[in-house]
């Protein structure tokens, strides 16, 4: 599928979602290890899902605030293709497992307005390799389906790639990609049925409405 934007399709976490997303050559497939989310996998369960990876789509490894040796774990059991650290994570830690694991980051960012987005950016764009621009978490980290105002983005600019996430769907991507010029798209709770349950059939209707954007 070739789009004018990639995208990502977060929080897989059963057989046939993650057969679908595979099917539909999603660019990036998210598997989350935090426990407090309704989409967290074990690794028992996630060797299952990864006996289904391909070379097209990249496997995503989501962490909030990890410790080094759940990073390891991770390394050695999924081999993911980045690391997501979605928490509190400064840029000095970012740097420090980016170097440990020798495995490209991206980050999760809260986007609150113009002044905090340049700040992060600057923060964050020479150590990590994609910027991942969120709404604010209320309760969890990420996936909470909220949306922020996308006018904050207008002529953003960074030098690395970034991921344009939060609230995102089949009736509002069109905008969502039209107002930021996104060159990437996240997308999670949009493509569940209730929260931590995903639809294969959304899923493949999301991926066919962005290849007719």
């Amino acid at each position: 599928m070739n789009n004018k934007f990639e995208i990502k399709i977060c929080g897989i976490n059963d057989e046939i979602s993650m057969n679908a997303a595979i099917n539909c050559k999603a660019n990036y497939i998210g598997l989350v290890f935090y426990q407090n989310s309704p989409r967290n996998v074990s690794f028992n369960l996630c060797k299952k899902l990864l006996k289904l990876r391909n070379t097209v789509s990249k496997i995503v490894a989501l962490t909030v605030n990890p410790k080094d040796d759940f990073l390891i774990e991770i390394k050695n059991k999924v081999k993911p293709d980045y690391i997501q650290l979605h928490g509190n994570e400064k840029p000095n830690r970012c740097m420090d497992i980016k170097k440990n694991l020798n495995i490209p980051i991206i980050k999760g960012i809260s986007v609150k307005n113009k002044l905090n987005l340049m700040q992060l950016t600057t923060d964050f764009e020479d150590i990590c390799d994609i910027l991942l621009l969120d709404a604010p978490s209320e309760t969890l980290p990420g996936g909470n389906g909220k949306k922020f105002d996308w006018n904050i983005l207008n002529n953003y600019k960074s030098t690395k790639k970034w991921m344009l996430a939060g609230g995102l769907n089949i009736e509002n991507i069109k905008k969502a990609v039209d107002i930021t010029k996104a060159p990437a798209i996240d997308i999670s709770s949009g493509l569940e049925v209730v929260k931590g349950v995903k639809d294969p059939e959304l899923i493949e209707n999301f991926m066919m409405k962005c290849k007719e954007l």
